[in-house]
């Protein structure tokens, strides 16, 4: 079914491979199964607090305020006692909705002095923090990414701090450099950036593979997977300006060795030995280990 944004002459667009999980529904079995996997595997049983309402989806994380990302006839699958977290933008939409008890604005990055166990609010696990990284240089914070935070229990009994950076239209790499002071310190498990470069008229609306390279190199993610990069049946005004260049990561990595650029920390942009890079497509899945 066509997603209009604003209005559907302007904008609107559609899922040309239909996607392997229809509903919520399908989703919270997806994840009830998963849940059942790790339980018997660690022996431990169940701990959700959503139990009454059936729900598997312990939260929900929302990265911009558009239809594609932010759905409200989606959203409303969910059971309305799950928490939200959203931008401000789309926090005040979903507000609006006057349909789940709680909804949360995520906190920028910076503002907390890089401190993300101190980050979150809505009682949220102490071990699990939520945050944003905006660039100044975005004044719309169009081109920003969700950080995801979480504690891992070592052998030592000495937590390890792992991340995961999701930011569907790009961030402008130089922007990450920020998780270098953050306290304390996050080792990045996955980068979640698109490959395809995508713009209307002048203005980029998806950063690329050049982009992503190199936030790879600065945010040192251990993986990398590609989003938001689906081609999409499309309509309204919009389309007609729409401009989409397809890279891959064999295209990207020719394209910088021809190049013989460096990164300002000196790890070639071509050398990609250490980097597990996966291109999923619909209802595929990958263990990050």
């Amino acid at each position: 079914m066509p997603t209009p944004h604003y209005f559907s002459w302007f904008s609107k667009q559609w899922h040309v491979i239909p996607s392997s999980v229809q509903t919520i529904t399908e989703l919270n079995e997806c994840l009830g199964t998963l849940e059942a996997i790790i339980r018997s595997r660690h022996g431990s049983p169940s701990t959700h607090k959503n139990v009454k309402a059936n729900c598997n989806i312990d939260l929900v994380v929302i990265s911009h305020e558009f239809t594609d990302h932010c759905n409200q006839k989606t959203l409303r699958e969910i059971a309305k006692t799950t928490p939200v977290y959203a931008t401000k933008a789309a926090a005040r939409l979903i507000s609006s909705w006057r349909y789940f008890h709680h909804v949360y604005s995520i906190a920028t990055f910076s503002d907390v002095k890089h401190d993300w166990k101190h980050v979150s609010e809505g009682g949220i696990p102490s071990w699990l923090s939520i945050a944003r990284i905006i660039s100044n240089k975005d004044a719309m914070s169009f081109h920003s990414a969700i950080l995801i935070t979480f504690d891992i229990m070592s052998n030592t009994e000495d937590p390890s701090h792992e991340g995961l950076v999701y930011t569907p239209h790009g961030i402008n790499a130089d922007d990450l450099k920020t998780l270098a002071v953050a306290s304390p310190r996050i080792n990045v498990l996955a980068l979640l950036h698109g490959l395809h470069d995508i713009r209307i008229s002048r203005r980029q609306l998806n950063l690329g593979a050049h982009n992503a390279l190199r936030a790879q190199r600065i945010s040192g993610s251990r993986y990398w997977l590609s989003t938001h990069d689906e081609v999409k049946g499309a309509g309204g005004l919009v389309n007609h300006f729409l401009r989409r260049k397809i890279w891959t990561i064999e295209d990207v990595l020719k394209e910088e060795e021809r190049r013989n650029e460096k990164l300002d920390i000196g790890s070639p942009l071509a050398d990609i030995q250490d980097i597990n890079f996966a291109n999923l497509e619909s209802g595929e899945s990958l263990l990050l280990r």
